[in-house]
């Protein structure tokens, strides 16, 4: 796909912007015929053209994936009209419904910081869905220490996918990076 037509539904959606060794969360603010606009949650101290740069979006029916030549101006990143868009199907390993202990832990500045208690809702090789009574604090995607039925634990960077307020509590759900394979394997006989 190279055109932006139809992906008006991503504006307002969780972006994590890569630029080679860069790694930045946004939030996408635009997608019109000239690009596909960001906003970081970070100032950038480049400005202008930066080159290629993938932003990854993380929308309810899949993740989409844009590439392309970018500029940046403060908090504001423009993936320009060279732009392509890769639609990648979400729930490509199954999720299983569990109920297993698991502690989100805030990531500020390199530091992490007190972790929230709570349970999965759901659990896949790709991410789980997780409940807590109170919000993170801090700004940034949490580690995950999930704890699992044979005693023992996988802890994982994440990308959150979307956060929402049930009231009496908070739902994060959250996509994993860089897991190790025996974290995979481990997560796919447990949804097998």
């Amino acid at each position: 796909m190279t055109h932006t037509d139809g992906l008006t539904d991503l504006v307002g959606r969780s972006a994590l912007v890569e630029a080679g060794p860069l790694e930045v969360t946004g939030c996408v603010t635009g997608v019109e015929a000239s690009g596909v606009t960001v906003e970081l949650d970070e100032a950038n101290p480049a400005t202008g053209e930066i080159g290629a740069v993938v932003v990854s979006v993380f929308a309810p029916d899949a993740l989409y994936r844009v590439a392309g030549p970018a500029t940046v101006s403060g908090r504001e990143l423009v993936v320009g009209e060279a732009v392509s868009i890769e639609r990648i199907q979400r729930r490509r390993w199954p999720r299983r419904a569990l109920t297993l202990p698991v502690t989100l832990c805030p990531v500020s500045e390199g530091l992490r910081m007190e972790g929230v208690p709570g349970r999965t809702v759901d659990v896949g090789i790709g991410g789980c869905s997780v409940e807590t009574l109170r919000p993170l604090d801090g700004e940034g995607d949490p580690m995950v220490i999930l704890s699992l039925p044979d005693g023992t634990t996988i802890v994982s960077a994440t990308s959150t996918v979307a956060v929402e307020d049930l009231g009496d509590g908070w739902r994060y759900r959250l996509a994993f990076r860089d897991l190790e394979a025996h974290e995979a394997g481990r997560l796919a006989d447990l949804t097998a």
